[in-house]
């Protein structure tokens, strides 16, 4: 069976997520949460980074991060299956410390390393998946950035979550934490017009100058994914695949809702 790659004489498969920091895609909200996170960094402070599965944070931030100049920051990512004692064993064995300690102990041996580490680099700590998390530990990550009487931090906290984290945060017991972070930002979904432009940018990187995507099939993959990146990614590749099965050389809006219906079914 013929690959979307050899039947489009595309250089890749499109609409990968493995896309280099500096190749992707722009857009204006894309460049608020980049300003918001310099301002963060830049002071030393926490932001939080929330939106709905699929809208891309993770990837927003890895990609600005991964910009920023290794010889003055370095950067600590705590990713996904945290709960319990497990994030502060894993940013411990990340600061070359010792993972079997008290808990009392090893915060703050994690807040002396933190500041030892800070007069070298800025340290930048990301937290995702922090819906996840319990209130132990989200206070024990407000604690990190509690020292020397508020006067200054040794690391940027950068937390992701999903929507509800904003409401978990909002509740008593956590008004410490949510008032420490200085910048809220939410990552919604592409515009149609972004989501037309988004496509037709993610063919040009796999070398497609062509209009693989009829106007209304756009429309209706910017429909059926609510402008979610994640979703817009699924939906475009499967109707490449569907029209390289079928020999057809471009998409239209039934091919795009055979596949919408398809995967509803599935």
């Amino acid at each position: 069976m013929i690959s979307v790659k050899e039947f489009f004489s595309l250089k890749a498969n499109p609409f990968s997520k493995d896309i280099p920091a500096d190749k992707i895609y722009r857009y204006p909200q894309l460049e608020q949460l980049f300003a918001n996170l310099a301002a963060t960094i830049e002071d030393s402070s926490m932001a939080l980074i929330t939106g709905r599965a699929g809208t891309g944070k993770t990837t927003a931030v890895r990609a600005y991060l991964e910009l920023l100049p290794s010889a003055r920051h370095k950067v600590i990512y705590l990713g996904q299956d945290q709960r319990g004692n497990g994030l502060m064993n894993r940013l411990s064995s990340a600061l070359g410390l010792r993972t079997n300690c008290m808990p009392g102990k090893r915060l703050l041996q994690i807040t002396n390393r933190l500041e030892t580490e800070s007069m070298q680099r800025r340290l930048v700590l990301v937290v995702d998946e922090a819906h996840v998390l319990d209130q132990p530990v989200l206070e024990d990550i407000r604690f990190l950035t509690n020292q020397e009487m508020d006067r200054r931090s040794p690391v940027t906290v950068l937390m992701l979550g999903q929507h509800w984290l904003r409401n978990i945060l909002k509740k008593q017991g956590y008004e410490a934490l949510y008032q420490r972070l200085r910048l809220r930002f939410s990552l919604e979904g592409l515009t149609e017009e972004e989501t037309a432009e988004y496509i037709k940018y993610h063919l040009s990187l796999v070398g497609c100058q062509k209009t693989l995507f009829e106007p209304k099939a756009v429309a209706q993959i910017f429909s059926a994914s609510d402008g979610i990146l994640r979703e817009i990614n699924n939906l475009a590749f499967e109707c490449l695949m569907k029209a390289a099965f079928q020999g057809r050389r471009t998409v239209d809006e039934r091919l795009v809702a055979r596949v919408v219906n398809e995967r509803e079914l599935s």
